[in-house]
């Protein structure tokens, strides 16, 4: 078994201080996997980031809005994401949603390199050694679809030679990797999906694992993000037909401290974002243009915000991690979000319209909800509204607004108005697409990201 490429770097968190991760080679161990539990436990290091999301997508997006005391905890990087500064990174500076998310890939590839030399004893360990196979191919598909939301731009059909990203399909760190085109990258994340699906159980035993629910709702999202809508339906369709349960928030009790729990009935994969102090600060508020939205008797409001202790602002309690943590996994909500746009897109417009009132019916206090009756151009916008209304703070807001930017009737012009330092980021902006780590391009030569 080759020992540089399968050591159990996850025990003992090697890469918890490094700089970079493309560019550190970890230190061999001893301590190596040897049986199909050893690769489980690889692939269930939450707390080593298997389970970890990026929060680039949530801090740069129109979602939040950050008080003075929040601003003046944020490191670097971070201010520059909230205010789109041209100038990002300091020297050195540690960029943990380039570092941690390949880092869930570099474990990935562990598994599978490792389970390469693994011989089964038994047809039951043959099928456990194709499962975890599958499960280490989706953690690769998702930290790879990650880095391409943040990292790189967005996708356009004709844009065959855009820029992407590094691939990674070894856990031999000494290979080096250029940037591939974004057509490359898309083609990994699906090719890796597509082989997951048949070996992965149809519902996890816990939504910390990949299941083919899962799989159909992150192959809704990337097609949804490649605005390949036929596709985005289909998967979603059929991540609804495995489950589709909704919580009617009629029925949620609104005096808890956080509102959901932490696997409540909606969560596919659970996935929680990279946070810093900005994540429990009581100056990070929601957007005040977003809170205004919301219609009378829209339960979402009581369920997701809790009043501020400035007057007309409030604070999210409404995670589907079940506490301050945002959440950055895949939920049936989004799922039936994507399947009204993505049905109302190519002409099923039925499909879109109970989709819609599908969503709406267990968000609106029973008293107040009527199912949707305008036009269909009413019925397009309404379906957006909820998107906007229904995924916040989750980060899929940024992914939405690369996506709709292409489209000149639903392109928006950002602002941080309601801050003393004012910052604006119009359509389709260089700064909607994050710099590589200098320390990266320093030792990984590559093309950077203009900005």
């Amino acid at each position: 078994m080759k020992k540089q490429l399968i050591t159990l770097l996850v025990l003992l968190g090697v890469f918890s201080s490094c700089e970079t991760f493309l560019s550190e080679k970890p230190s061999k161990n001893l301590v190596v996997p040897q049986s199909l539990d050893d690769f489980q436990a690889l692939l269930d290091a939450r707390l080593r980031g298997m389970n970890t999301s990026g929060f680039y997508g949530l801090l740069s997006s129109d979602d939040v809005y950050l008080g003075p005391g929040a601003i003046n905890r944020l490191q670097p990087h971070q201010l520059a994401a909230y205010f789109w500064e041209e100038e990002f990174h300091l020297p050195g500076e540690f960029d943990p949603n380039w570092s941690r998310i390949y880092q869930k890939i570099f474990y990935a590839n562990v598994v599978l390199d490792g389970l390469l030399d693994y011989s089964p004893s038994s047809e039951a360990e043959e099928g456990r050694k194709n499962e975890l196979e599958a499960a280490a191919k989706f953690y690769r598909a998702f930290g790879h679809f990650e880095i391409l939301t943040l990292f790189a731009p967005q996708y356009l059909p004709e844009g065959g030679d855009q820029l992407g990203i590094p691939l990674r399909t070894s856990s031999d760190v000494n290979i080096r990797t250029d940037r591939s085109t974004l057509e490359e990258a898309y083609q990994l994340v699906l090719q890796d999906l597509e082989e997951a699906f048949e070996a992965l159980p149809a519902i996890a035993s816990i939504p910390t694992r990949p299941s083919q629910w899962a799989v159909h709702a992150l192959l809704s999202r990337v097609y949804m993000t490649r605005q390949e809508y036929r596709n985005a339906m289909e998967h979603a369709e059929k991540a609804l037909a495995i489950r589709d349960e909704l919580m009617d928030f009629n029925e949620n009790d609104l005096s808890l401290p956080y509102s959901f729990e932490i696997f409540n009935p909606e969560v596919i994969f659970y996935s929680e974002m990279i946070t810093n102090r900005y994540a429990t600060n009581r100056e990070t508020y929601i957007n005040p243009d977003l809170v205004e939205l919301y219609e009378q008797g829209d339960l979402r409001v009581p369920l997701f915000f809790r009043v501020a202790r400035v007057d007309s602002l409030y604070n999210m309690r409404g995670h589907y991690t079940g506490d301050f943590y945002p959440f950055g996994g895949l939920a049936v909500d989004e799922v039936w979000l994507d399947f009204a746009e993505s049905s109302f897109r190519v002409g099923e417009i039925e499909k879109a319209r109970m989709a819609l009132d599908t969503l709406r019916e267990n968000r609106i206090s029973a008293s107040e909800f009527l199912p949707f009756e305008g036009s269909d151009q009413e019925l397009f916008q309404q379906i957006l509204l909820e998107r906007r209304k229904e995924l916040v703070f989750r980060g899929v807001r940024w992914l939405d607004l690369k996506r709709l930017n292409t489209e000149s009737e639903l392109a928006l012009t950002l602002n941080r108005r309601f801050n003393m330092s004012e910052a604006i980021l119009p359509p389709n902006d260089p700064r909607y697409v994050i710099p590589i780590p200098p320390d990266e391009i320093d030792l990984n030569p590559m093309v950077q990201n203009p900005r």
